[in-house]
């Protein structure tokens, strides 16, 4: 009899198990704060807050660009911001995790009073704040990984994953089994059609806007990777590669151009929902309706 119990028992705790892995959750996507203490942006991010607050997700994952900005240098700004959007996203109440945008990164620009040579130069600010900028985590059988896309040539930023985090995706994928859910995060985007609706200026770009994103995503060919959820460009899209894989930009928070306008659709950011193996999405806008 008490074996027979014992058997129950671990059957159950095993199913348990299962179940917590599998189990059902929900996550919001939102990019594009360009958090910075404005009256406009601060009534605006309430509005977010309350919204995410009703929804009430596991987490939120942070396309980047959280704050505006401090590319242009200034220490005691850089701190001030990233300590307001801080303040800011604890109200979420769950994990943020977030993802390195080019308002960023530091003291880029040539007219920065600080140089290379400064400890928060590029990277160097948001690492003190955040940490690495690319890591992955487990949430209940789902992996997800948090890239970054972003480099300095010449005093500007560019589209570009370096040696290093190449080779890490590749160590880290090997640590999962080839039938996982995988969700990439990644600022610029690596799949888009914003530049074949709105061809740059100067005319359309010689490569994607992530420049060796061919050699990134070659590396996800084997994995079962479901969405590569991206930002930057201040708009929404959602493309189905080959049945497989849902490269989804997902609007802005700030709106486009940054906080004076929404040129391209609502405010808004994305509510996953999460069964099993699968994920359905929605749009969200936090914007009172007329």
């Amino acid at each position: 009899m008490m074996k027979h119990f014992l058997l129950v028992l671990v059957y159950c705790l095993c199913l348990d198990a299962v179940s917590a892995q599998n189990g059902n959750f929900s996550f919001v996507f939102m990019t594009d704060m360009h958090l910075r203490p404005d009256p406009v942006v601060e009534k605006a991010f309430n509005k977010v807050v309350q919204r995410i607050e009703q929804l009430k997700p596991d987490f939120v994952l942070s396309g980047g660009d959280q704050i505006f900005d401090i590319m242009r240098g200034n220490r005691a700004k850089g701190d001030s911001l990233f300590t307001y959007y801080l303040s800011q996203t604890r109200r979420f109440k769950v994990p943020v995790y977030n993802c390195v945008g080019n308002h960023d990164l530091f003291g880029i620009y040539e007219e920065s009073p600080e140089d290379s040579s400064h400890p928060d130069y590029k990277l160097g600010m948001f690492k003190r704040y955040f940490g690495d900028p690319y890591y992955s985590f487990n949430h209940k059988g789902w992996h997800f990984m948090v890239l970054n896309v972003l480099d300095v040539d010449n005093y500007k930023y560019i589209g570009r994953v370096d040696e290093g985090q190449l080779k890490w995706i590749k160590n880290d994928l090997s640590s999962i089994k080839p039938e996982t859910p995988v969700v990439v995060v990644a600022h610029i985007p690596l799949v888009t059609t914003y530049h074949d609706l709105y061809p740059p200026q100067n005319g359309y770009l010689s490569q994607p806007p992530v420049a060796n994103r061919n050699e990134v995503l070659a590396l996800y060919k084997d994995h079962n990777l479901k969405f590569v959820l991206q930002g930057h460009i201040h708009w929404f899209e959602d493309l189905n590669i080959a049945g497989k894989t849902h490269y989804i930009t997902g609007g802005s928070i700030a709106g486009r151009p940054s906080w004076r306008g929404n040129t391209h659709g609502s405010r808004g950011f994305l509510k996953f929902n999460v069964s099993g193996g699968n994920a359905t999405y929605e749009f969200v806008s936090y914007e009172d309706k007329d």
